[in-house]
């Protein structure tokens, strides 16, 4: 039954959202995106409560990170800090065709093109965000901030690809960091290697 047809839908006096409404979420998300690729961790002391807990799901052998970092200072150092001593030309992308929030639970699929500083190879993986925000981040809340954040990791290529500054080139075009599934698949070339980031953006 639709809201036209009788069926009552809360909506908060304060923001004028409904409880299914992804947008007081967004900042926090945005914040975290700028952190990681653009090496700034003094942004997460804003994304994550004092006590927040990142757990990592690596399901491939081409990349690893700790499975449990508990405090926002260790994940500072893990996802931002760390990070960035080891790639550059970082793009994430958040599929905004993914989102899915269930009360204080956001999920959506991701998109990450960097290279590596050591010797230039380029990654492109996928995977999974899951944001448990905190129990006082009620639809009302102006600035939630996140108890867990699941991060899986489904796949991730290193290629040596000779092409690399031109794909790079037509990401940094995308919008960014919010992106359609069908936009970044334009972007992402028709090689081997990448046939199953081809099908995750299916």
């Amino acid at each position: 039954m639709s809201p036209s047809q009788g069926k009552m839908v809360h909506i908060d006096k304060a923001t004028n959202a409904r409880p299914d409404d992804v947008r007081p979420f967004l900042k926090a998300i945005n914040r975290y995106i700028s952190a990681k690729d653009n090496n700034k961790p003094h942004l997460l002391t804003k994304v994550f409560t004092e006590e927040s807990l990142l757990e990592m799901k690596v399901n491939t052998d081409s990349i690893s990170f700790p499975s449990d970092v508990v405090g926002v200072e260790a994940i500072r150092h893990v996802l931002s800090s760390q990070f960035n001593q080891r790639f550059e030309n970082v793009y994430t992308f958040c599929l905004s065709d993914s989102i899915i929030r269930d009360d204080s639970l956001l999920t959506c699929k991701w998109l990450v093109v960097m290279t590596e500083k050591d010797n230039d190879i380029l990654r492109i993986g996928c995977g999974y965000y899951d944001w448990l925000f905190s129990d006082d981040s009620s639809i009302s809340a102006k600035d939630p901030k996140v108890d867990k954040l699941t991060i899986t990791i489904e796949y991730m290529a290193a290629i040596n690809y000779s092409n690399k500054d031109h794909l790079l080139n037509g990401i940094g075009e995308l919008p960014y960091p919010w992106c359609f599934s069908s936009s970044l698949s334009i972007e992402i070339p028709m090689i081997e290697d990448l046939k199953t980031v081809k099908d995750f953006l299916e």
